[in-house]
């Protein structure tokens, strides 16, 4: 081949690069932005028998008894007879302080369970955990009947 031959097939793989460069840039910048929204949703996930006869009068008690007790502490969560117990629903971290920041005591995998003390409005539950206080998002809490 001749020396000018080589080069016109340089110059169009560069070109053909160059463009294709650019038609990946117009495609990160026009990518969909996600918001950062800064209040959390707190959910709280019910755990019902599968022998239990569910209807949607049933269903609706349900959600109506779990949107009184979540937030609010009474004595009668306190006592060892009516705590609440929950369990993870994926494998997560359970930190020392209710934050995303605080330190990690242990990495739990799914289906771990623990006594919960309150579910706070932060997003966060806090828990006992192998005898001390501690807390996890509240995204990967399941609430279990005791």
């Amino acid at each position: 081949m001749k020396q000018t031959t080589i080069n016109r097939i340089l110059i169009g793989i560069i070109t053909l690069m160059s463009l294709s460069i650019c038609f990946l840039v117009v495609c990160i910048a026009t990518r969909p932005r996600y918001i950062n929204t800064s209040e959390q949703e707190t959910t709280a996930i019910i755990e019902v028998p599968p022998d239990a006869d569910i209807s949607v009068s049933s269903t609706q008690d349900i959600a109506a008894a779990s949107d009184t007790s979540v937030g609010s502490s009474t004595a009668a969560d306190d006592n060892a007879d009516t705590a609440m117990r929950g369990k993870t629903s994926t494998r997560v971290n359970i930190r020392d302080a209710a934050s995303e920041d605080a330190k990690v005591l242990a990495t739990v995998e799914e289906g771990t369970t623990f006594e919960i003390v309150e579910i706070l409005d932060s997003g966060w539950t806090h828990i006992i955990y192998e005898d001390q206080d501690a807390y996890i998002s509240s995204a990967y809490v399941i609430v279990i009947n005791s």
